[in-house]
């Protein structure tokens, strides 16, 4: 076989980086098997390949086993054949041999047996529905009382902060309370500078005299 080798494809493939012209190579290439297509070798064409000998024993186990197969199939065929056969001619007879006030009959049985059927399932449905209501019920209550019980808590909070903020309203300085908070503000004022002399002493009051020495908190 000939292969056609061109080097602009390797080169796109990036097989190589060598320096190419245009022209293309040929590449003899041997099949490693024989192709499905091609005919029998002339050398092989009138060779008879020899049949290995078979012993008695062999073949009478074959002869054996293939008539006990065929046995085996005709039996099952005529099975077959047997009950196709019985269930066609009942079926036919059936429907030959029934009156009207026999299938009025089988009808009517048809429907008491269907009407027993949708009873019984009408039960199993009655109890499954109960169940799940009760479920349901369950389930409803559980989630009301813990939304009471977050209810009831929220009050809880809201009435402790109400009776906090009562209790700071009295300190507030209302209309009524307005000059009163003056004159005790001016009676009494609060300077919050202080110094701190070498030896740790703090002399409270940014205009006070140094008379009293407290010593420093460290």
């Amino acid at each position: 076989m000939l292969r056609l080798h061109n080097p602009i494809l390797f080169q796109y493939l990036n097989v190589g980086n060598k320096t190419v012209g245009n022209s293309c190579g040929l590449e003899f290439v041997r099949w490693r098997r024989k192709p499905r297509w091609l005919p029998v070798a002339k050398s092989k064409m009138f060779r008879v390949p020899e049949r290995k000998p078979q012993s008695l024993e062999e073949k009478n186990e074959l002869l054996r086993l293939h008539n006990n197969y065929r046995t085996q199939m005709r039996s099952i065929r005529q099975y077959l054949r047997e009950e196709n056969q019985r269930i066609a001619e009942t079926t036919t007879t059936d429907h030959i041999a029934l009156t009207p006030k026999e299938e009025e009959e089988e009808f009517n049985r048809c429907l008491q047996e269907n009407e027993k059927w949708n009873h019984e399932i009408s039960k199993i449905r009655e109890l499954r529905l109960a169940k799940e209501r009760e479920a349901t019920k369950a389930y409803v209550q559980e989630k009301l009382r813990l939304a009471e019980e977050r209810e009831e808590k929220q009050m809880q909070r809201i009435e402790s902060l109400v009776k906090k903020e009562k209790e700071l309203s009295k300190t507030f300085i209302t209309h009524e309370k307005l000059d009163e908070a003056i004159e005790h503000a001016l009676a009494n004022p609060v300077d919050y500078n202080f110094a701190l002399d070498l030896q740790g002493n703090m002399y409270r009051g940014r205009f006070n005299v140094p008379v009293s020495t407290e010593p420093a908190q460290k």
